[in-house]
């Protein structure tokens, strides 16, 4: 993202903490820099300046990161976004900003999303009851990318990948949209995508990716580095059965055992 399109991303969601639905669970708003991975941006200290003149309160900005921070030459920058972290980490500090620090140094399983759920459950009521309960979409987050805003950042990325149309215009009113401003993204990328089914985690240290047949033939047009090396694994879907998955499937609970 260039930088200038990380500062309409910022001050279009200024006032996004203070101005939206508080959360069902009481949780705070937060704007987060997110990735891939942003300490990688060559100019991330310049997109964390953005960030604080944009949201000057600190509680309300976040990072999510999977390296160590803490040994970085971007340690400073990080500092001023969130504030200075305890070592020993100690009970969190609201006060502060939200981080996000995957390490994977942990077993680490997460949905497989490019097993397209319309590549599985061929009743197409059926499918969209599914996406319709779709924990992303329940407990997760909106996404701004260099082609707009996206009601799901699963959608964003997916768009990216498949070099679909883009989002909605990046505008201070662009997180204010109803539901049906994104009718248009949830019908393209819902239906490509993995979330809503209730299935196995992959762990992440395999660098394999499930992904169903659909998705597959795209990602080989596209000349995709990981599929051509051949790292994944075809998902059979005539032989899926949702009730060895669904006992004790938390998707968004990435960090615990395989069910």
């Amino acid at each position: 993202m260039s930088v200038d399109d990380f500062a309409r991303a910022a001050e279009a969601l200024a006032d996004f903490p203070a101005e939206s639905t508080p959360d069902r669970h009481g949780r705070r708003k937060v704007v987060g820099i997110i990735g891939g991975e942003p300490l990688r941006h060559p100019r991330f200290p310049e997109l964390c300046a953005i960030m604080i003149e944009a949201i000057p309160e600190m509680r309300h900005r976040g990072l999510w990161t999977g390296m160590r921070y803490e040994r970085h030459p971007h340690r400073a920058a990080v500092d001023r976004l969130i504030g200075p972290r305890s070592s020993p980490p100690g009970k969190p500090d609201e006060s502060r900003g939200y981080l996000n620090q995957n390490l994977h140094d942990k077993e680490c399983f997460h949905q497989p999303v490019l097993v397209a759920v319309q590549d599985v459950v061929s009743d197409e009521g059926a499918m969209w009851e599914l996406i319709d309960r779709c924990p992303l979409q329940e407990e997760w987050s909106s996404a701004i990318t260099p082609k707009g805003f996206f009601f799901c950042e699963v959608a964003a990325a997916l768009d990216l990948i498949f070099d679909g149309p883009g989002g909605l215009p990046v505008t201070s009113a662009c997180w204010r949209h109803d539901l049906a401003s994104y009718r248009e993204q949830i019908e393209r990328w819902c239906p490509r995508c993995g979330v809503c089914l209730p299935l196995a985690g992959r762990l992440d240290r395999e660098r394999v990716d499930d992904v169903s047949r659909s998705n597959l033939e795209a990602l080989r047009r596209l000349g995709s580095p990981r599929i051509l090396a051949g790292r994944y694994a075809l998902f059979e879907a005539e032989k899926y059965d949702p009730s060895t998955h669904r006992p004790g499937w938390a998707p968004l609970r990435y960090l615990r055992k395989k069910p």
